[in-house]
């Protein structure tokens, strides 16, 4: 049973007690744990998660039972998802302080598993049988479908950022709860890596509507054989493997009949992505700088139909572009690459649109307000580092995400150590632990920033990627985290927290921007179809959510400007809260079961700031004892010394008769802090005072 499974007898369930914390002793005991099925291993405040890459009894009712119950569930059970949960509610409660938890690892750690345990046990424990506790579940299938993709790290990789936030009254009863998303991978819409595959919602309603749904939206011949789209990346049918999927399309509609701002919009939703799909099928004769035009009228007909709009006012929208010429405005061709990258524009429009949209419905059905909601507990499930070959301005996004992240990590982690120290009266100067600071204010100060810069350069009508990177490279030539890159006018590198990486910066005036032709955004504005309207109706807060670009007091808002506002949002709420920590690991990188590979888990050990914590921890006095513990377990050893003598007086007796070295301890108001190896020192000679009389 889970809940009394500590993990094999020549193993620690907490890291920072092994008697050698090199790197392979860490590993050595992880990988014992591992093979075990004891997943879960703490270090201080964090839980380490490591992908089984298969199905454990460890979510078992009795185990989330034994985890409700306990009082001090990460002192008196072993490690678990439940654990973090449990404490964070009943810290919630004790404290009257919102918690948070955030998830963080590589793409295909199983942060999003991790993510979906976590709001299972909350769910259970605090509105278990209510309406409230089916809708919260049902979000799950609904947002891995149109947020997750299979890539080549992970079946089932979610391509944006979220956080959960579920709302408790004072008694801790949910009450409801709100999600907000961050930075969703657009360009996956358009494009995949060989072997990699789109959003999963897409071959969900290609292969699962019925046949009365297609006729009923018009679809061509042929439109339920999933092979012939091209955006869903398949050679033949058979190349998806449905097992993967969080849920086929029965499913899938159940999850949003339970959503009740979202029930009657089914079919509207299953029409813009049969839309999107159709986007994807269109092509044009010619190639390059001909003039573009459509190759497969029927193919436009069908998309035209799908948003209720004009055939010919979508061919015009997407294969010409109206031009000012002095009073006058003029229609011009577009080239084939042109109208491609229009077509392109459009489809990422359509299809994170409708992303959007079903996020706010979601949070329509289930955020409620008023005094009896008085305290959170949030997960934070954000994307991983990400260091490929080429990176470009997703990159650069998602890594300053980890590197806000990972510097709240520090503070929370380091700081909840030394705070014992300060507490007790300890002099804690020459402990240090290393910051991400400079980094952070590199990418993000104000003016002067590497976001910043790219900003300005985009209001900057001649602006291009080449004058941005300049400006980069002189703004910031002798930054200690800056380089330049040799050979390459327009890429740079920055120093990682987990490493170096090299960006290219060709493209990101582009990205940022996100353009859209507005002829094609007043064709869905004017469109017969109600829902398509929505989706393109201009709304207040979305010019900060960076999905509608405008002018506004001479500053341009893009993409990144929305991104740099939600995410400091974010870490204000964090802030705010007593956190804690979930860092997933995978074993190896086929995605395979039993199998661990030890330099890619050392990797991931060092970049999720496993190692560092418990060096941190080890470098200090890991071991703290009250004074009467110490005295009581160790008296024996030394009697002589400490005879008579109580506190902090009978405490340095007895280590100066044990001939510890001062520099190995501290004597603190009501405990003693040992350091590395003082504690097994004093065990052994206990054991061994033992052994002599027996």
């Amino acid at each position: 049973m889970a809940h009394k499974d500590w993990g094999p007898r020549d193993t620690e369930s907490e890291l920072t007690r092994l008697k050698s914390i090199t790197d392979k002793a860490l590993l050595q005991n992880v990988e014992k744990r591992y093979r075990a099925g004891n997943i879960y291993t703490r270090s201080g405040r964090i839980v380490l998660a490591v992908n089984p890459y298969k199905k454990l009894p460890l979510y078992t009712e009795e185990t989330l039972q034994a985890y409700k119950a306990s009082l001090a569930p990460q002192v008196e059970l072993p490690p678990h998802v439940y654990a973090v949960a449990s404490s964070a509610h009943s810290g919630m409660l004790r404290t009257s302080t919102s918690q948070s938890v955030i998830i963080s690892g590589e793409s295909g750690a199983g942060k999003t598993e991790t993510a979906k345990i976590l709001l299972e046990y909350l769910a259970e424990v605090s509105c278990s049988g209510s309406d409230l506790h089916t809708r919260v579940l049902k979000t799950n299938p609904i947002m891995e479908s149109f947020g997750c993709a299979k890539t080549i790290w992970n079946n089932n990789s979610s391509r944006f950022g979220k956080f959960l936030t579920l709302q408790f009254s004072p008694t801790g009863r949910m009450q409801g709860a709100f999600m907000k998303t961050y930075l969703l991978e657009k360009s996956r819409i358009t494009s995949q890596l060989p072997g990699e595959q789109n959003y999963h919602v897409l071959y969900t309603v290609a292969k699962g509507l019925s046949s009365a749904q297609r006729t009923e939206f018009g679809l061509p011949k042929g439109s339920d054989a999933v092979e012939s789209f091209k955006l869903l990346n398949l050679k033949k049918a058979g190349d998806v493997k449905w097992a993967d999927f969080p849920c086929d399309f029965k499913e899938l509609t159940e999850a949003f009949a339970v959503i009740p701002s979202l029930n009657d919009k089914q079919a509207s939703c299953w029409r813009v992505i049969m839309a999107v799909l159709y986007l994807g099928n269109l092509s044009f004769t010619g190639q390059g700088e001909d003039d573009a035009k459509v190759k497969d009228p029927a193919v436009v007909a069908a998309v035209a139909r799908l948003l209720s709009c004009e055939t010919a006012q979508l061919e015009k929208a997407i294969c010409t572009q109206n031009m000012k010429a002095g009073l006058d405005w003029i229609s011009k061709p577009n080239t084939v690459a042109y109208a491609s990258d229009v077509k392109n524009a459009l489809t990422k429009a359509l299809y994170s649109r409708l992303f959007d949209y079903i996020v706010e419905m979601v949070n329509v059905s289930l955020e409620k307000s008023g005094d009896e909601m008085r305290y959170f507990i949030g997960a934070v499930d954000i994307f991983g580092f990400e260091c490929f070959p080429t990176n470009s301005l997703e990159q650069l996004c998602i890594n300053f995400a980890n590197e806000k992240l990972q510097k709240m990590f520090t503070q929370a982690v380091f700081e909840s150590v030394l705070s014992e120290y300060q507490k007790e009266g300890i002099d804690v100067g020459d402990i240090t632990y290393e910051d991400n600071k400079l980094l952070v204010e590199l990418i993000d100060k104000p003016a002067t920033g590497i976001l910043s810069l790219l900003a300005e350069e985009c209001f900057f009508p001649n602006g291009t990627d080449a004058s941005f990177a300049q400006k980069i490279k002189l703004a910031h030539a002798r930054h200690p985290c800056f380089a330049e890159v040799k050979l390459d006018r327009t890429a740079f590198t920055l120093s990682h927290f987990p490493g170096k990486v090299t960006y290219q910066s060709t493209g990101f005036l582009e990205k940022n921007k996100d353009p859209l032709s507005q002829d094609l955004v007043v064709l869905m504005q004017f469109s017969d179809d109600d829902f398509v309207k929505t989706l393109f109706e201009e709304k207040q807060s979305t010019a900060m959510a960076g999905s509608v670009r405008r002018f506004k007091s001479a500053k341009f808002v893009g993409l990144i400007d929305g991104f740099r506002t939600s995410l400091n949002q974010l870490v204000k709420t964090l802030e705010g809260t007593k956190t804690h920590f979930i860092r997933c690991v995978k074993p190896n990188m086929d995605k395979k079961p039993d199998n661990f590979v030890f330099d890619v888990m050392q990797r991931q050990l060092y970049t999720s700031g496993v190692v560092q914590a418990v060096q941190a921890t080890r470098k200090g006095f890991p071991d703290h004892l009250p004074f009467a513990e110490l005295l009581s377990r160790f008296e024996q050893v030394v009697p002589k010394a400490a005879i008579g003598k109580a506190g902090a007086e009978g405490v340095r007796a007895l280590l100066k008769g044990a001939e510890v070295p001062e520099r190995d301890y501290r004597v603190g108001k009501t405990k003693v802090f040992l350091g590395v190896g003082v504690l097994d020192r004093l065990e052994q000679r206990r054991v061994g005072d033992i052994a002599s009389k027996v």
